[in-house]
């Protein structure tokens, strides 16, 4: 398994809500939770992974811990990759930061895999992600409504067998660079328990432009 600087052992996602000793506190705190279970209760149908077989192009659906309790978990991997975007002249299209997430689930201790498009800056916008290698698993996929972040995929599309890659698309709109915005969490769900270095993941801009960085896979 991998090291990196930015690893914070035993740190939660999502983070669990704040402890309120006070009346008002406690108040706060009922809300809060009577708030989340209301939401739960109306997004409950739909706020869970689907199976991504190889193959397959897929609208991504939502999802959370609440909905979906066993991606609550502890983050054993978190980095952020430096990527740049340019023209064939070597203008800047996009500049920013994706950050490679893995979380075990204190439930089944099997993998998630998180990627989001981070701190972004340029004069363009960010519409596909590829990540990879997936060869031969059996995958879900979601994006976090619990998490950061603001630009949502809309499909994800898997490789034909043995589905090494995943591309999920930002449209409607794309990840704005010039606007400085950045992706919710897109995530891979498997059933694996160890990850490696070695995997790569593919930034696209609207233009057609390509940043390829590193990351860690199953």
């Amino acid at each position: 398994m991998p090291k990196n600087t930015r690893l914070r052992p035993r740190v939660r996602f999502p983070a669990p809500l704040p402890r309120m000793q006070s009346a008002r506190g406690k108040t706060m705190l009922a809300a809060v939770v009577g708030g989340s279970l209301l939401l739960q209760g109306v997004t409950a149908a739909s706020a869970i992974s689907v199976l991504l077989p190889p193959g397959a192009n897929l609208p991504v659906p939502s999802t959370t811990a609440a909905t979906e309790p066993t991606m609550d978990g502890f983050v054993i991997h978190d980095s952020l990759v430096p990527f740049s975007i340019k023209t064939a002249s070597g203008a800047v299209l996009c500049q920013g930061e994706l950050q490679d997430r893995v979380v075990q689930s204190d439930k089944t201790g099997q993998l998630d895999f998180y990627y989001a498009i981070r701190n972004t800056k340029g004069t363009g916008a960010i519409n596909r992600l590829f990540a990879g290698s997936f060869s031969g698993q059996p995958l879900r996929v979601a994006y976090r409504t619990d998490g950061l972040g603001t630009v949502q995929p809309i499909t994800a599309v898997r490789s034909a067998a043995p589905g090494a890659e995943v591309e999920f698309t930002l449209l409607d709109p794309p990840v704005s660079c010039a606007k400085h915005q950045e992706s919710r969490f897109m995530l891979i769900r498997t059933d694996v328990k160890t990850f490696q270095a070695g995997g790569k993941a593919r930034i696209v801009a609207t233009t057609g432009a390509i940043a390829t960085v590193p990351i860690v896979m199953p």
